[in-house]
């Protein structure tokens, strides 16, 4: 009974991870597209930037360190 309720859990929060990345994903893309079109890229917007890739790598991380697998369209898992 408690394996169950843990591996729900996980599950639960597998896919709260796994959503995230995927946001954060199409924020970098769209931000990628902006930057090529922007011809001065102000301070704030690199250091956005930045900071999105940074989170992106750190959930990244702790998924596969989870063992996270994902069977969705994306391929937020299995870079």
């Amino acid at each position: 009974m408690a394996r169950k309720k843990r591996n729900k859990i996980k599950e639960l929060g597998d896919q709260k991870l796994v959503s995230e990345i995927e946001k954060l994903q199409n924020q970098i893309a769209l931000e990628q597209d902006l930057d090529q079109n922007t011809l001065d890229l102000s301070d704030d917007n690199y250091i956005q930037g930045k900071i999105l890739r940074a989170k992106y790598t750190f959930l990244y991380n702790e998924a596969r360190h989870r063992g996270t697998r994902f069977s969705g369209i994306t391929n937020a898992i299995t870079q």
